[in-house]
């Protein structure tokens, strides 16, 4: 089963569509992705998920994600503060296996202090399957961080599927 809530040490991690269903929550949300989803943010992420224009932009972005994946948010667990996402696109692999692409962002006042890593041992630690789960992860070759956070967690890389800008990382969980 893939987790919908889970928590590491410094992490919380929950599915967002309570929060985008309710009308007052999903305002704040919106006013809170304003703060996580800049331009540096993004800049890695393909063309489809960029951000046009600041709050009536996030509220497309939301609606667009909830439509394509499903979405966790990742919030501190000392002041309960929204400083990341983790993306869940599945996609059926193979009869005996699922294939689900991963990806997460963060805030840039997140960024090394080693959340990706813990957000992505947490996730893994939270999965319980009768069949293979395969993770996929895409990253740029412009982004050393994210592959090693990748690597760290025992990614590995699949040369096949990767291209001149864009690494792809597989882990199989059993």
């Amino acid at each position: 089963m893939i987790p919908d809530r889970f928590a590491t040490q410094r992490l919380s991690v929950s599915d967002w569509r309570p929060e985008i269903a309710d009308q007052r929550l999903r305002r704040t949300l919106e006013v809170d992705l304003t703060k996580v989803l800049t331009p540096a943010v993004l800049k890695p992420l393909p063309p489809s998920m960029q951000l046009e224009g600041q709050l009536e932009g996030v509220t497309a972005w939301i609606d667009a994600r909830h439509a394509e994946s499903d979405v966790l948010l990742v919030r501190q667990q000392q002041d309960n503060q929204l400083i990341g996402l983790m993306i869940l696109a599945r996609s059926p692999d193979a009869m005996d296996s699922l294939t689900i692409h991963i990806g997460y962002l963060f805030a840039e006042s997140a960024w090394g202090f080693g959340y990706a890593t813990e957000l992505l041992n947490g996730f893994v630690a939270a999965c319980s399957f009768d069949q293979t789960l395969r993770l996929v992860a895409g990253v740029e070759h412009d982004n050393p961080a994210s592959a090693r956070v990748l690597q760290k967690t025992g990614f590995m890389l699949l040369p096949e599927q990767s291209s001149e800008s864009t690494e792809m990382y597989f882990r199989d969980i059993v």
